[in-house]
């Protein structure tokens, strides 16, 4: 979460328009063009810090039709959440007008309602060619009349990107192209350490408990419409192996060989292991459920193995607030699986402008009944 006064431990101080300029290409995981950023506020009573709790990104042209209807629309998702202050952001199309006189009257009609809502907003900001100005302030000695250039390499949000592993891309066109399947010589090789991911599994249970082993043989198009019956321990052992690489000192798409990539993602389809990834969102670790999301789906055999990796993805970009990436996500979610159960879940939590923090804290829920479980099994198999 990034604090816009103050500096709480598990916070991110943005002391200065400058400075939430350079953090939002971080908020969203690539840079706007063409668009209106709107950061809700929530500013406390008892000590006047302001913190972040809500994201949005809206093309600038839907704005420009109806600027008072979207101030509207935005004050009311921005009462929802509580947020009593906005920070808003305007960024001129490349291909357009980029003087700041082009945008005053579009910034007042969509000013007017946030006020009339009680949401005041705190600042305006217009962003072009790695500079900004304010839209509220003209006083030259900080806000001087050729804009501020912004520094990105001084951002403590950017450091904190780079430490989940995650880039901000250029727009949201590389976004999309960077969800996208890898080549055939790729699904060739995941192919491959599916085949053997499972065939490990065989053996390991017919060691076992020969008895009541399953045997699991042929290529994992095979089991393309079949659930994998994983038990207790095989779950235990693949949260632990996904787990694993969030300590190393590595990216996490360079610590993934192709036996990892196997394993995770024959288990990936049981909703235990989904779901233990998911909840890497409730204790920070959001980029790097994000990262594997991604990674994992872009390397996925079978539609079930799609829809779940992208809906990890989605649910960890939007605990990050990065509404378009989680969106994107849900579309190749629902393209792999129609109807996949989370990818809906997650699509009518983003229609209804639930923030980051609900999800979060749904995460933290899910992460308890994940460990309840585990410890009855393990109790129920000691009597």
């Amino acid at each position: 979460m990034a604090s816009v006064d103050g500096d709480a431990q598990d916070t991110v101080r943005l002391g200065s328009p400058g400075e939430v300029a350079a953090a939002v290409p971080h908020f969203f995981g690539f840079h706007p063009d063409a668009s209106v950023v709107v950061l809700g506020l929530s500013r406390s009573q008892r000590d006047c810090r302001a913190a972040i709790n809500q994201g949005m990104r809206i093309d600038l042209g839907s704005v420009q039709r109806g600027p008072a209807a979207f101030g509207r629309w935005m004050a009311a998702r921005l009462v929802d959440t509580g947020a009593n202050e906005a920070l808003c952001v305007v960024y001129p199309p490349r291909e357009g007008p980029t003087r700041i006189s082009e945008y005053r009257r579009l910034v007042a009609g969509m000013c007017a309602p946030l006020r009339i809502a009680g949401v005041a907003p705190l600042d305006v900001l217009f962003v072009s060619e790695g500079r900004w100005w304010s839209f509220l302030c003209d006083r030259p000695q900080c806000c001087p009349p050729e804009g501020s250039p912004i520094d990105t390499r001084a951002s403590a949000i950017a450091v904190l990107t780079a430490y989940s592993g995650l880039a901000v891309l250029p727009n949201r066109a590389a976004l999309a192209a960077g969800l996208e399947p890898y080549a055939s010589d790729m699904a060739d090789r995941t192919r491959a350490a599916c085949d053997a991911a499972l065939n490990r599994l065989a053996d390991a249970r017919a060691t076992a408990d020969a008895e009541t082993s399953m045997a699991i043989e042929g290529s994992v198009g095979a089991t393309h419409d079949k659930t994998l019956d994983l038990r207790w321990e095989d779950v235990s052992r693949v949260w632990r192996l996904a787990d694993s690489l969030c300590d190393v000192q590595v990216p996490l798409d360079r610590a993934l060989t192709d036996e990892i990539v196997g394993e995770l993602l024959v288990a990936l389809t049981d909703v235990r292991v989904r779901d233990h990834v998911a909840t890497w969102c409730g204790d920070d670790r959001s980029g790097q459920a994000v990262a594997l999301g991604v990674e994992l789906a872009r390397r996925a055999v079978t539609a079930e193995q799609a829809a779940a990796a992208y809906s990890v993805a989605a649910w960890a970009t939007w605990s990050l607030g990065w509404g378009a990436w989680s969106r994107l996500c849900i579309e190749r979610a629902v393209a792999a699986v129609p109807g996949y159960a989370l990818a809906g879940l997650i699509k009518q939590g983003l229609d209804r402008g639930i923030g980051p923090e609900l999800v979060r804290e749904a995460a933290r829920g899910t992460a308890r009944r994940l460990n309840e479980m585990y410890a009855e099994q393990l109790s129920s198999r000691a009597i």
